[in-house]
């Protein structure tokens, strides 16, 4: 659970990180950037603050989308105008989709295409084609939880079969004695692949065999400074802060027996 001076120091992490121009980036003094606006915005959303800036409205009106910009920053764009609540650029975002045939290689292109197409429409998803990428992805060894993950929640919003027992298992075992997870069973803790656990499992109904062990060690990745970073000792930023302050809301769930469903990812 975040305290409240844990929460105003993230919060005001996240605003030092606002570009005097309009929107965000890390470190301050660089130009904003699509993805750093997302976390920033996504982190101020969660921790119950309240933002407008007309500045930040005219950047991401200014983002060029075309049949180049990539899924995940399509994705990421559409979810900053719901945050600001830009209906005319949303409307732009969801015509590119719909106009270009962007490849799908990887399973987190998949997954961004999934919820845009979701979001947006389009011409009808090939459920046996994705079944295959599921299947294929997760025999293999070691899979990382940002695979896992992403293949859970894509199974999820297209309700395909997930071996769901043999997924649980392999995740809780990626589980450290720190309490954090590694990319998978026998290596290093860092944040973000807690952040895929915890997806991964709340997915699937389930949690963490530590739930405790695992909330200190989101907690042992807050700075002095404010902000999270990827491990105790780390440089914060606006995504490891996104990261950490959704794992505890989502340990927060898990421990009072609603785990929520996922489907999103930065």
């Amino acid at each position: 659970m975040i305290s409240e001076e844990l929460r105003s120091r993230t919060m005001e992490f996240t605003r030092t990180m606002e570009n005097p121009e309009g929107g965000f980036n890390y470190p301050r003094d660089s130009p904003a950037s699509i993805e750093e606006t997302y976390f920033a915005l996504s982190l101020l959303r969660r921790l119950g603050a309240t933002y407008s800036n007309s500045r930040t409205n005219a950047f991401v009106r200014g983002v060029p989308i075309n049949e180049n910009t990539i899924l995940k920053h399509l994705y990421q764009m559409a979810s900053i105008c719901d945050i600001l609540g830009l209906e005319d650029k949303d409307k732009e975002i969801g015509e590119a989709f719909l106009a270009a045939d962007r490849p799908v290689r990887q399973t987190s292109d998949l997954h961004y295409h999934v919820l845009l197409w979701r979001r947006y429409g389009g011409k009808d998803l090939d459920r046996r084609a994705v079944a295959r990428h599921i299947e294929r992805t997760l025999s293999r060894r070691p899979l990382p939880l940002s695979s896992c993950c992403r293949c859970i929640l894509v199974g999820e919003l297209l309700g395909l079969h997930i071996p769901s027992d043999r997924l649980i298992d392999w995740i809780r075992a990626s589980q450290n004695r720190d309490g954090g997870f590694g990319f998978y069973p026998g290596t290093t803790s860092f944040l973000e692949n807690v952040w895929y656990a915890l997806q991964g499992l709340a997915s699937l109904r389930s949690r963490p065999l530590d739930v405790e062990g695992c909330e200190e060690f989101v907690l042992s990745c807050a700075t002095g400074t404010g902000g999270f970073s990827r491990q105790m000792g780390a440089m914060p930023t606006l995504e490891y802060s996104f990261m950490a302050i959704e794992s505890l809301a989502i340990l927060d769930d898990m421990r009072g027996d609603q785990p929520r469903h996922g489907g999103d990812l930065p």
